[in-house]
């Protein structure tokens, strides 16, 4: 595969992730929206299943925040690039783990899946 095609199935592939990490915020804050409702009718309870949603909610949100930092960073042509070294990247394994903005989070990547 090309540069070019690579660069593009790495973007797709990051607005499909936007696109479903977008649905799942709404439906957590909508859970979290009711949650929060019935607290104001029943009183103040931290319910072990509103901990879990607040956790997820929140893990959404820095997902989410990663992939549009990588298309932010494909739109001003700074994508590739590691934020610690300046050096490229590799494609390759931009392609496995595409919100990746170091080689140490590559490299780490590439340990966890020995």
């Amino acid at each position: 595969m090309d540069t070019a095609t690579i660069y593009f199935d790495i973007r797709q592939e990051l607005e499909l992730i936007r696109r479903e990490l977008r649905a799942r915020l709404a439906q957590e804050q909508h859970q979290m929206y009711f949650m929060e409702t019935s607290v104001e009718l029943f009183g103040p309870v931290l319910t072990e299943e509103e901990a879990k949603r607040r956790t997820v909610l929140q893990h959404i949100q820095e997902d989410l925040k990663d992939v549009e930092l990588a298309l932010c960073k494909m739109d001003n042509g700074t994508y590739g690039v590691c934020e610690e070294t300046g050096q490229t990247l590799s494609l390759r394994q931009l392609h496995i783990m595409p919100t990746a903005r170091t080689m140490n989070e590559l490299l780490y990547q590439r340990l966890q899946s020995v």
